[in-house]
């Protein structure tokens, strides 16, 4: 049976499991990473709102700053082509149930209560992190077309570096910049790009060892910030058997983020929230009216748009 509106609306701020839950968002940097790094989140004052959308090269032009004595600056505004972002509500919840409670034992008093509350909290934080996590790299991959006829990286003639290289060109002059720009690969597909004879040839002469990020680094057209991401997940319900998978399986990404994105910037994509820069804006607590658990929920808002068609490049890896 659901809760009632008012049990929920009950729930108050508690301190003491928001940092702990804070903390615990830290240790899923490796997860987090991942998404912030595909859709960086935005902060914004109101859930709904434009942000400016970089999907042509005028987007790019330089402007022309001269101003006439007593005349009027040129104003970068929004324009029809730009796009709305509108922040939906989201939010997690896991409950200690009364007969917990009495299985942590009574003899432990608060000491039981605050351990049994801490190891939900872990296991909320983790679920949100992980969920989050697949939905930006669900969101990227779907609303990105592969390029045709690259990522063959099977064939033995193929040169893995230069394909990339090929886009690390494309994309610097789209954008205007070498900087800030990712490559971001499950492991599956890394293992397959470090034991490619062409690329295993490129370090031969030094070591007998496949080619290390740092070396796969060294060797593109211009540095880059390159992760080798492995975040797993379960695509099967609790109770049924086994099916894990990596996010972004089969799928390199070539795409140009910056740190502190606005709506004004061109990144790739953005997660859009309200308010604080992070999801664990708070831990809320209440008491179910039947008195057998009690909630503790975390609740944040979220948007993820693709913002510059031209600031991303996807390999499909066969």
């Amino acid at each position: 049976m659901p809760i009632p509106n008012s049990a929920v609306a009950s729930a108050t701020f508690n301190h003491q499991l928001t940092s702990y839950a804070q903390g615990n968002w830290n240790d899923q940097a490796d997860v987090i990473k991942v998404a912030e790094r595909l859709a960086p989140t935005t902060s914004v004052q109101g859930a709904a709102g434009q942000y400016k959308k970089f999907d042509d090269k005028n987007s790019f032009l330089a402007e022309n700053t001269a101003r006439a004595l007593g005349g009027d600056p040129k104003v970068i505004s929004f324009s029809a082509d730009d796009d709305s972002y509108n922040c939906k509500p989201q939010a997690l919840e896991t409950r200690v149930d009364k007969v917990e409670d009495q299985q942590a034992g009574s003899a432990g008093g608060d000491l039981a209560a605050q351990l049994l509350d801490q190891g939900k909290i872990k296991a909320l934080v983790n679920k949100s992190a992980l969920s989050h996590a697949k939905d930006v790299s669900d969101y990227v991959v779907a609303n990105t077309n592969a390029i045709a006829d690259r990522g063959n990286w099977s064939n033995k003639e193929v040169d893995p570096i230069e394909q990339l290289d090929e886009q690390l060109l494309a994309i610097s002059q789209d954008v205007g910049s070498t900087q800030n720009v990712k490559v971001t690969m499950d492991l599956g597909s890394w293992y397959i790009l470090r034991n490619h004879p062409l690329v295993r040839a490129r370090v031969s002469k030094v070591q007998a060892t496949p080619i290390t990020l740092q070396q796969l680094n060294d060797n593109l057209l211009f540095p880059v910030d390159l992760m080798a991401a492995n975040v797993v997940y379960d695509t099967k319900a609790l109770g049924q058997a086994a099916d894990k998978k990596r996010l972004l399986a089969g799928v390199v990404l070539v795409h140009y983020s910056v740190p502190n994105p606005t709506v004004y910037d061109p990144s790739a994509f953005k997660c859009f929230t309200v308010g604080a820069s992070s999801f664990i804006a708070g831990v809320r607590t209440y008491q179910a009216p039947n008195g057998l658990w009690r909630g503790h929920l975390m609740d944040w808002s979220r948007d993820i748009k693709k913002t510059s068609s031209l600031a991303v490049r996807r390999f499909n890896i066969a």
